[in-house]
């Protein structure tokens, strides 16, 4: 992935979702990105390796009481341990970093150009994670560091984002028994202490009108105005690939 600060990167993909794989190696290939698929975890493969009475009470509290509560619990567990599969397989092998990537996600047509901004922005920067995309919760905090790189906290969701080995360590040991889904662990633990970084504009998003395996929904558009126009203005200005 020559240009690019990362040199590895996979995409986490169950067996029989064939159609998100081939969705993901197409816009991968749009936007430059090289990256290897990584056969995802399943509900099946769990076996003794249960969830945590920690992480179903959360999402009871979350949730609610509900019909798919066990379904969802299982595939959270099982999501969480795909990512870990692939810190661990990223600290074994000594990789300096390692970009992690759910197969719902989409990238913007203007990655190449970002992208190779923020990674020379990066250079000389102490940093534990850079999210490539992300939701801002309440509370939460963006500030500018570069043209191209903000500091955060409290980001959501973990569908693109890049692993510093700094943090390798430190996210297998404390993940599984935080008793929180993985992406909150990240934004409710990791993030406040690790140097976490998100690259402006967002690059990446979850992919619309797509049934998650999780949530069992399908993901629908939700209209805001401001981001819309700078998605907008991010095209006009970094210019559009060939799609």
């Amino acid at each position: 992935m020559t240009g690019f600060c990362f040199d590895h990167a996979f995409v986490i993909n169950l067996d029989h979702r064939t159609d998100r794989w081939a969705k993901m190696a197409d816009n991968l290939a749009r936007v430059g990105i090289v990256a290897e698929r990584f056969s995802a975890i399943s509900v099946r493969d769990l076996i003794d390796d249960q969830p945590t009475m920690a992480l179903k009470d959360f999402l009871k509290r979350v949730d609610g009481p509900s019909p798919s509560a066990e379904h969802k619990l299982q595939t959270t567990w099982a999501c969480m341990r795909s990512h870990l599969a692939i810190i661990r397989m990223a600290r074994d092998a000594g990789w300096p970093s390692v970009l992690i990537l759910e197969d719902d996600c989409e990238f913007e047509s203007y990655t190449p150009a970002v992208l190779n901004r923020a990674c020379e922005q990066l250079q000389g920067r102490e940093w534990g994670v850079l999210y490539l995309g992300g939701t801002l919760k309440k509370g939460g905090k963006k500030a500018a560091v570069s043209s191209n790189l903000l500091a955060v906290s409290r980001i959501r969701l973990a569908h693109a984002y890049v692993v510093n080995a700094s943090l390798y360590e430190r996210i297998l040991r404390e993940a599984p028994g935080s008793g929180l889904p993985l992406d909150w662990y990240y934004s409710e633990i990791l993030q406040a202490s690790s140097n976490a970084l998100m690259v402006r504009p967002t690059l990446a998003y979850q992919r619309l009108f797509d049934m998650s395996d999780i949530e069992q929904v399908e993901r629908q558009p939700k209209y805001k105005t401001r981001q819309m126009l700078q998605r907008c203005w991010a095209r006009i200005r970094y210019g559009r690939t060939s799609y």
